[in-house]
């Protein structure tokens, strides 16, 4: 089983994940752990191919990320062997519409018929069938020669997963540029698919609740360098979670944020913002 967790604010904040049984969870998720942040648009990685209980690393970034945009994982391998180039998140530098971007990628589930998917213009490092997808999304991307993101677009990306997602494969999965937030949840419910919540200063302790107990905390602060404005964001995870302010995406459903706010689906756009822990 592994474990998504994603973060699209109005601005750089201070997020102190303190993950509990997630980083427990490097009992039943041994193989890796990875943190993909952005500053200012520019792409940071922090990953390991061992349990996030056995690192110290894992504890560093745990309290030290400072970010309008992260996206975490921990990684049971179901494809791939136990290495650094396996471990999620993903990377890879795109070009859009004349401007070079770097796209971070993390997957939950399994692609069975991966080699139904073959990528050409970007090339898997490792072995995974995550990375696979993931190469083989910015083939269509590339293809779709987007120069700024529209809700056809948007569309056109959702698709596209669905795509992937038919038949046994199981995928849950979250992209990003630093700038966009995509998030996709798995038309079977795959680990109870993903699942959201909106929070805006002043910030009160995000408590991550399933019915077994707590699985973690997301102490979020503001950044020393925002000048006390306020700030409101997007937390997305992996999960069943027994708080009633996360909503749940749709089987199959794209959801698409950008510095703290639901752009795609339209519906969802006018989500009122909690400040409940």
């Amino acid at each position: 089983m592994c474990e998504l967790l994603a973060l699209s604010f109005s601005q750089s904040i201070s997020a102190r994940i303190s993950l509990n049984k997630f980083q427990k969870r490097g009992d039943v998720n041994p193989d890796g752990w990875g943190v993909a942040f952005f500053d200012h648009n520019l792409l940071q990685l922090v990953k390991e191919p061992r349990s996030s209980v056995e690192s110290r690393l894992f504890d560093f970034a745990e309290t030290s990320i400072t970010s309008d945009t992260i996206i975490s994982h921990v990684r049971r391998s179901t494809c791939g062997e136990r290495s650094y180039l396996n471990t999620h998140p993903f990377y890879r530098r795109f070009l859009h519409g004349g401007r070079v971007v770097e796209y971070a990628f993390a997957h939950n589930g399994t692609i069975q018929d991966v080699d139904c998917f073959v990528p050409e213009k970007y090339t898997p490092l490792g072995t995974t069938d995550s990375e696979r997808i993931f190469c083989y999304l910015l083939d269509r991307l590339a293809e779709r020669n987007i120069a700024e993101w529209t809700t056809s677009d948007f569309r056109y990306l959702e698709s596209e997963l669905n795509h992937i997602n038919d038949g046994s494969n199981t995928m849950n999965c979250i992209l990003s540029d630093g700038n966009y937030l995509f998030c996709y949840s798995d038309e079977n419910d795959h680990n109870d698919g993903l699942r959201y919540a909106v929070r805006s200063s002043p910030f009160e302790i995000v408590r991550l609740t399933e019915r077994k107990g707590e699985l973690g905390t997301v102490n979020l602060k503001h950044s020393t360098d925002n000048g006390g404005t306020e700030a409101f964001g997007l937390i997305v995870v992996t999960k069943a979670l027994t708080s009633t302010d996360w909503t749940e995406l749709n089987p199959g459903e794209l959801m698409v944020g950008k510095k703290g706010q639901v752009l795609y689906p339209e519906y969802r756009r006018n989500s009122q913002v909690s400040t409940e822990g």
